[in-house]
């Protein structure tokens, strides 16, 4: 029974070691991303060191160099360790990118000879851009005055954002939810609009462009309006012609039947005396 005992002492004892932290994390390109984490170990170890490393960089399991962060080595800038050595690990990734996107696992080594643990699997960090899409209620065609038009701030790897900050040309509007709508869009809307995390302006979105052409005063509209009249002018002026031309018809149709007159071609005669030769001779 003691034996027993015993071989079930060393899974008592593996449970002890733990480390705890989310699966994935979706993250805005520029912001700052805290990895939370915890950790658990035998209560007769001492913490020694703590690691944190990225599988993209390291093949070793996380049991060697190269780490994102050593407690024993110097560190870049971009990961800050923000837990302790008693049961804290989270990491804190300033400015991410698209470079910093992958998987990461803990390791933390004790005072004991077999005092280590890596947390496997660790955590995956997806980097996205933030993106403005549109939505509007005419589905072709230009978009025109009073037509109702809806921006949207997303980020592909996450379901809805918080709060966010709007921009229209570079400039801050007061819009914080996720959403910008336009019931009755004007031509004064027209602009380039773009979104970034609240307080996070380096993770600012491209610029959504969005033209609405002024119905009054646009060129097509005049070209309109300058084809109606001409419309008109010309078919009045067909009218009036047909007009006078069933008059000239009519006076004509009012006039007596002209009768014809023949004139018989007159013939002049001349008689001519002739003598006989005789006579002449006389």
């Amino acid at each position: 029974m003691l034996q027993i005992i015993l071989l079930l002492l060393p899974a008592v004892v593996s449970d002890q070691w733990s480390v705890c932290y989310p699966p994935s994390i979706c993250a805005a390109r520029g912001s700052n991303v805290t990895i939370n984490c915890t950790f658990t170990y035998p209560p007769e170890n001492d913490i020694k060191q703590v690691l944190w490393c990225s599988m993209r960089s390291n093949n070793g399991k996380c049991h060697y160099q190269p780490y994102v962060y050593d407690s024993e080595a110097n560190n870049s800038q971009s990961f800050q360790y923000i837990g302790d050595k008693t049961s804290d690990c989270s990491l804190l990734i300033s400015n991410i990118n698209q470079a910093h996107s992958g998987e990461y696992r803990f390791r933390f080594i004790t005072n004991k000879k077999d005092g280590r643990w890596t947390g496997d699997p660790g955590v995956n960090i997806s980097v996205h851009d933030l993106r403005v899409s549109m939505c509007r209620s005419r589905e072709n065609g230009s978009t025109i005055p009073g037509d109702s038009l809806i921006l949207t701030c997303t980020l592909n790897c996450s379901g809805s954002l918080a709060e966010v900050q709007w921009f229209k040309n570079g400039d801050p509007i007061q819009q914080s939810e996720p959403v910008l709508t336009f019931s009755r869009i004007t031509a004064e809307d027209s602009g380039n609009y773009s979104c970034s995390l609240r307080n996070f302006k380096t993770t600012v979105s491209e610029e959504f462009s969005i033209y609405i052409e002024d119905v009054a005063g646009s060129p097509t509209v005049l070209i309109i309006v300058v084809s109606l009249f001409s419309l008109v002018f010309i078919t009045a002026a067909v009218m009036l012609i047909r007009s006078k031309s069933c008059l000239v018809n009519q006076a004509y149709t009012n006039l007596p039947e002209a009768k014809d007159v023949q004139q018989e071609d007159e013939v002049e005669y001349s008689s001519v005396n002739i003598k006989p030769k005789e006579m002449l001779q006389m």
